[in-house]
């Protein structure tokens, strides 16, 4: 190929083993500068962007589904859909003299193999999750998921991962005050993240052991809202850079206690 040009992507797009999307209905748009239309399980993107190889449009590609999926998780409390390359169609934008057969490459991922027992579907979805407008990955947000999905799967404390989480946003801003001005989240809300990491929790879950000597484990309603506001400053960390427009977090966007 003399001048390639990667044309469209598509990705499978997995539902989790407790969901099904059999019912939803295509949705199609535009997220920063690349067309989707996710459909029947797959997802097709067409970069708006000129790229040479599938690499770089992967590179442009991946980071934004990969928001997606967090966000996804973020609002129905599990990775509900994921996607997973599979192909792409790549043409040669200065072809051979016209008796030539123009070059068409079409990339694949390769036979995809899944395996495993058959899971109940618990859920039926009537809509595809649509992509996050101001939500994006970054370093810190991976840092955060980590730590979260960590929590998720029980290798970790909830008040030890929320306290992480706090402490990390105060580390980038410099300070907690600096923090609550950077990030639009209300001072209380941080405030409150701080008491019940520091004064919650039982014998196998307690961050501080004056936690277990002069506190109490972690009510039902306090666990929901540690939980609640830690995906807040997930997604916070994600919405930096469009900070501008979002309203300040406040104790009422969060359960009450």
């Amino acid at each position: 190929m003399r001048d390639p040009h990667v044309v469209s992507l598509t990705y499978l797009a997995t539902p989790s083993e407790s969901v099904s999307f059999d019912q939803a209905p295509p949705i199609e748009g535009t997220i920063e500068d690349i067309r989707y239309i996710l459909r029947d399980g797959k997802l097709h993107i067409e970069p708006t962007d000129h790229f040479t190889t599938v690499d770089e449009a992967r590179a442009n590609v991946d980071p934004i589904l990969e928001a997606w999926e967090i966000d996804i998780a973020l609002r129905f409390r599990s990775p509900e859909l994921s996607f997973r390359y599979e192909t792409a169609k790549v043409i040669d934008r200065d072809p051979p003299p016209p008796e030539s057969r123009q070059a068409v490459l079409v990339a694949s991922l390769g036979e995809l193999t899944l395996a495993g027992s058959a899971a109940t579907l618990l859920v039926s979805r009537a809509n595809y999750p649509t992509p996050p407008q101001t939500f994006r990955t970054n370093p810190d947000v991976e840092t955060l998921w980590m730590r979260y999905q960590g929590y998720r799967h029980s290798r970790e404390p909830l008040p030890s991962m929320a306290y992480f989480c706090l402490t990390m946003l105060e580390s980038i801003a410099v300070s907690r005050e600096n923090a609550a001005t950077a990030f639009k989240i209300s001072p209380r809300v941080l405030r409150k993240m701080g008491q019940l990491t520091s004064e919650r929790g039982g014998p196998f879950s307690a961050r501080k052991y004056g936690a277990i000597k002069s506190g109490s484990p972690l009510s039902a309603s306090e666990v929901q809202w540690l939980e609640e506001a830690v995906k807040v400053i997930i997604r916070r960390v994600g919405e930096a850079h469009a900070i501008d427009a979002l309203p300040t977090i406040t104790l009422n966007d969060l359960p009450p206690l």
